[in-house]
């Protein structure tokens, strides 16, 4: 049976406004209060300002 391409159970989906990257939920925090972009030559932070859920 083929398996199909589903976003982790759980877990959100993000895109940062500034560079665009889009990326799960736990590579943009470390504690789960504190958010920010994890591309490196970004500085983009925040739920809502820096970054946005994907729906």
């Amino acid at each position: 049976m083929p398996q199909l391409a589903t976003r982790e159970v759980g877990r959100d989906l993000l895109r940062c406004r500034k560079c665009g990257a889009e990326f799960p939920e736990g590579r943009a925090t470390e504690d789960g209060w504190h958010y920010g972009c994890p591309e490196d030559d970004c500085d983009a932070a925040g739920i809502g300002q820096g970054l946005k859920r994907v729906d």
